[in-house]
């Protein structure tokens, strides 16, 4: 009898502590952007110095009354999904909100230094095409993802590829965790060099997670253009 009292303390105890820790937790998440205040908090306590600084400067200036708009695009779980995944072309724009959220999609080709073991002909030409992803609220990045692919070519044919990656460079909402996988790369002997990887997000508001997935890619050519492209998983 006295084992059976000692063990249903013990569960009522277990659920209790669990209880709270999952309050505890739901708490933290929903008090990081519940106010302009606390979210400022939360950069410094999370950005480098002089990133912070730079940031916190841009939210002062807006009005109060887009701080509050601000925080509650970034409430929005539904809305940061649609911002995260929505379809551009290269060079596009798309606006969410009468315009409050910016979606830009931007491409680069550059000359990049490289020294290989045996010398090289002078014909052989290095690049880097990089793809950009930026979403803004009310002309401020809170999220940037890239992808780039380093590559040689002869102006006939992709030689060799150098290198590629793919990073989250800027991920300023705070209850949105974002992970890449699946980095390759592809192209030698054709006329593109093409790099792409998937990125997992997960969005924890108000208890609730949604989770959704993405491949965002890269290409450069023996033209020294460049391209990309985001495919919903």
């Amino acid at each position: 009898m006295l084992k059976k009292l000692v063990s249903l303390l013990l569960i009522v105890v277990l659920l209790s502590i669990s209880s709270f820790s999952f309050a505890f937790a739901d708490d933290i998440a929903k008090g990081k952007i519940t106010n302009i205040s606390s979210y400022m908090t939360w950069i410094k306590e999370n950005t480098n110095e002089e990133e912070a600084s730079k940031f916190v400067e841009q939210i002062k200036t807006l009005p109060l009354d887009k701080q509050e708009k601000f925080i509650s695009y970034l409430n929005n779980s539904d809305l940061m999904t649609k911002a995260l995944t929505e379809k551009l072309e290269p060079g596009e724009t798309k606006y969410l909100e009468n315009g409050d959220i910016s979606i830009k999609l931007n491409e680069t080709n550059q000359s990049i230094n490289f020294n290989p073991m045996i010398k090289s002909s002078s014909a052989i030409q290095y690049r880097r095409a990089t793809f950009t992803k930026d979403i803004e609220i009310f002309g401020i990045a809170i999220l940037e993802n890239v992808v780039w692919v380093d590559y040689s070519h002869d102006g006939n044919s992709i030689l060799g590829i150098q290198g590629c990656d793919a990073v989250t460079t800027r991920n300023f909402i705070p209850v949105w965790s974002l992970s890449w996988s699946g980095l390759h790369s592809w192209g030698v002997g054709g006329t593109r060099a093409y790099a792409s990887a998937d990125i997992t997000f997960s969005v924890l508001y108000q208890g609730s997670i949604t989770l959704g997935a993405g491949e965002i890619g890269v290409w450069g050519d023996i033209n020294n253009l460049s391209g990309g492209w985001i495919k919903k998983l």
